[in-house]
């Protein structure tokens, strides 16, 4: 647990996992509290962890959605079903440990997440 994390940074951080959630943003949101909090080391890593994970399920969804048109993405639909329930959990989890002011690290992804 992180020592004098306040309300105030757990809200940011808790809205960088889970604004998609709320229809607020799935890329932008992270984003926007990344630039706007720069200054916030936990914000900061709760950020860059949310908004790595969307990039990349969007990257991944865009891949699967272009190969599609070749009827090979059809096949990756399942795949890739399971990849968005993935980050729905994740995300999940992830905002808990925010709000009990703790960080999180989304799995599988720390080596891409880490060159940010």
């Amino acid at each position: 647990m992180q020592t004098n994390v306040t309300s105030e940074q757990k809200v940011f951080a808790i809205t960088a996992h889970i604004a998609y959630l709320l229809g607020i943003g799935f890329i932008l949101a992270p984003l926007l509290i990344l630039l706007l909090r720069k200054d916030d080391p936990f914000v900061i890593h709760h950020a860059k962890q949310a908004l790595g994970a969307h990039v990349i399920i969007l990257i991944l969804s865009s891949i699967v959605f272009f190969l599609c048109m070749f009827l090979i993405g059809i096949l990756l639909i399942p795949i890739l079903a399971i990849l968005w329930i993935l980050l729905l959990v994740t995300s999940i989890i992830a905002a808990i440990r925010a709000l009990n002011g703790e960080l999180y690290y989304y799995p599988f992804i720390q080596s891409i997440i880490n060159k940010f």
